[in-house]
Parts: structure tokens; C-alpha cells; sequence
């Protein structure tokens, strides 16, 4: 799976209220963990209302149940943003 998709399931995840506000810019930083399926972690920069922050999300995939799901996803907090 591409973190292009990861970052597309991502976005169609949230909630519309809060997907508008949500601006992509970057993947900072992207890892997976082999677990039942794959736990994707990804760390990403948005604009939110002109401000730039970074936020952190959890999917799993099962690809052999055709499976994704975003377990979760949080701003990161105290986060130094260039």
C-alpha cells in the first residue's frame, strides 16, 4: 500500500466537520509494524486555520480481508514545526 493511499483513507476517514478544516501538505514521517495485517504509522503536516501542525495515525490493513481501518488519529502535541 502507497502512503498516498494510506493519507487518502486517512482524510475520507474523518469526519467531514473536521476533514474541511485539514489541509495536507507532507508525510513526515511513515513506519509499519507486521502485526495480525500490517499497522501503518504515519505522521503527517497540515494547515489548520493558517496554522501548521503535525498529526499521527494509526491504520491497519489486512489486505486478505480487503481491510482498512483508521484506528486513529490526534494532533501531535508540543511538536516544533518548520
Amino acid at each position: 500500500m502507497t502512503w498516498r493511499f494510506l493519507v487518502r483513507l486517512i482524510i475520507l476517514a474523518l469526519p467531514l466537520s473536521q476533514n474541511a478544516l485539514l489541509e495536507f501538505e507532507n508525510v513526515v514521517k511513515l513506519k509499519k509494524q507486521i502485526v495480525a495485517g500490517t499497522m501503518h504509522f504515519i505522521t503527517i503536516r497540515v494547515t489548520e486555520g493558517g496554522a501548521k501542525k503535525l498529526y499521527e495515525a494509526k491504520v491497519w490493513e489486512k489486505p486478505w480481508e480487503n481491510f482498512k481501518k483508521l484506528e486513529e488519529f490526534k494532533p501531535v502535541e508540543d511538536a516544533a514545526i518548520a
